[in-house]
């Protein structure tokens, strides 16, 4: 499920600045203290650096295309399906300007994906997630990006997917 999560992140994974105010409204309005939450900003200046620390051309642009990453987690349980529904809650009703593109409701784990059209190559998006572990993942995105690059790298992740079931020394 994760490595599904990933795929579907990053296939996605494409927008403009306007996602990152879903981060600070849930953290303004939605966390609570004594729930806390883990929240990590990835800058362009970071994203730059990444770009220039892979091999992988197509990787290259698409860090370089992005303006910044942001990602809120929790690991415990309650607080994860709290926030989740919280997420989904104030995603659909005071970011309507976005629309749904990806749901998955399987019995464990749960995805939505919101996206905002700007122009041809910018959208903004916000991605809500409970896995399978029921860890909470709500991830936004800012920038532009090439899709046909994303397609490679989804292909190259069910590749080494692949791989590593194969070479996994536990089987």
């Amino acid at each position: 499920m994760k490595r599904t999560f990933l795929v579907l992140f990053i296939l996605f994974s494409a927008t403009s600045i306007f996602a990152n105010d879903f981060i600070t409204k849930f953290l303004k309005e939605c966390v609570e203290t004594e729930r806390p939450v883990s929240n990590v900003n990835i800058g362009k200046a970071m994203l730059n650096k990444m770009a220039s620390n892979t091999s992988d051309e197509e990787l290259k642009t698409t860090f370089r295309e992005l303006n910044s990453i942001r990602i809120i987690t929790t690991e415990n349980k309650a607080d994860s399906k709290y926030y989740f529904e919280k997420a989904k809650e104030m995603a659909f009703s005071e970011f309507t300007e976005y629309k749904e593109v990806v749901s998955v409701n399987e019995r464990r784990s749960k995805i939505n994906i919101l996206m905002k059209k700007i122009d041809e190559k910018t959208q903004d998006l916000i991605l809500i997630a409970l896995d399978d572990d029921s860890k909470l993942t709500i991830i936004t995105v800012s920038g532009n990006i090439d899709f046909n690059s994303i397609s490679k790298i989804s292909s190259s992740l069910r590749e080494g997917e692949a791989e590593e079931k194969t070479t996994d020394p536990g089987s």
